[in-house]
């Protein structure tokens, strides 16, 4: 439970940099960036302190990376500019959760206590109770159901990939560990492969003159700002984030359904950043929303370790 709650600290300052970003560059081009500074370190850890490519379920982690990182990131920063951080992550995190948890159910058959279902249920509910906007009045109405989609396709992405990647954590041969950053490193290659592919088809077309999503035009400053939130991103998000990720899912072992739902709590934490750098004040209903998440992540802590 401790990874899983490691990895909801540092997704949420992957948050707080990844929808600084989505202002200056697309998506593809944050995600291809981000995936290759984390895919050198992941890799010079994992091929110089962990089993490197082997491990035995490399071809599941690649898959897992696919659907994780390239369907669910890219869907993430898609909808970032369109609903904004905090109905993003409330959306993406919530939302995945009883995803992975049904997935697990009909494909693996593997339910969750009344209990773990109980705590869940709070987790997201106070979540949701804490982020979701009372009113929807910044969003341009005619991009809403696009910001709809592109946040739906990142909680399938997130809930599916977590699957996918405890399915090849009890794949791995016996005798061979496959540690967190290691794990992490095997699914970051997928990532990384969608979003080179979807990189050069984006060249292809601004060659060709199609039409393409515009972003801020750069500047000396903002390109030593973009490289800084790069580094940060890469390193809270797909590296250290998504090792203690894997480490709650393949090394503790704990079901994908619980371990999304603790993530859930990582839009709480970027509560501060909102105060301190978009001089946001919490709500009554934000705070009361934090407490019944609080209390869904104790029990669910309690019936894990039972």
């Amino acid at each position: 439970m401790t990874a899983a709650i490691l990895a909801t600290i540092l997704f949420s300052l992957s948050a707080v940099s990844g929808k600084r970003l989505s202002h200056h560059l697309s998506g593809v081009e944050v995600n291809f960036w981000r995936f290759l500074l984390s895919a050198f370190l992941l890799g010079a850890y994992a091929h110089s302190f962990g089993p490197g490519l082997g491990g035995g379920a490399l071809g599941i982690f690649f898959i897992s990376g696919i659907i994780g990182f390239g369907v669910g990131d890219y869907g993430l920063f898609r909808a970032y500019p369109i609903l904004g951080s905090r109905l993003t992550m409330v959306m993406t995190q919530c939302l995945a959760a009883p995803i992975a948890a049904m997935i697990e159910w009909l494909w693996l058959g593997k339910g969750l206590f009344f209990g773990q279902v109980l705590a869940g249920t709070l987790i997201l509910a106070g979540v949701a109770l804490a982020l979701t906007p009372s009113e929807t009045s910044e969003v341009k109405k005619k991009h809403w159901k696009a910001g709809i989609l592109w946040g739906l396709m990142s909680a399938f992405g997130q809930g599916f990939g977590a699957v996918l990647s405890r399915k090849a954590g009890s794949m791995v041969v016996e005798g061979v560990t496959v540690d967190g950053l290691s794990a992490a490193y095997q699914r970051v290659l997928g990532g990384l492969t969608v979003m080179a592919i979807l990189l050069a088809i984006r060249k292809f077309r601004i060659r060709n003159g199609g039409s393409i999503q515009t972003e801020v035009p750069l500047t000396p400053a903002s390109v030593k700002l973009i490289i800084g939130l790069i580094v940060a991103n890469a390193l809270c998000g797909p590296t250290l984030g998504v090792g203690a990720y894997q480490w709650a899912l393949n090394v503790d072992d704990l079901p994908a359904g619980i371990v999304l739902s603790v993530v859930a709590l990582s839009p709480l934490v970027i509560i501060p950043f909102a105060m301190k750098f978009e001089g946001e004040r919490p709500t009554v209903r934000s705070i009361i929303g934090s407490v019944i998440a609080v209390v869904g992540v104790i029990i669910m802590t309690h019936q894990v370790s039972q």
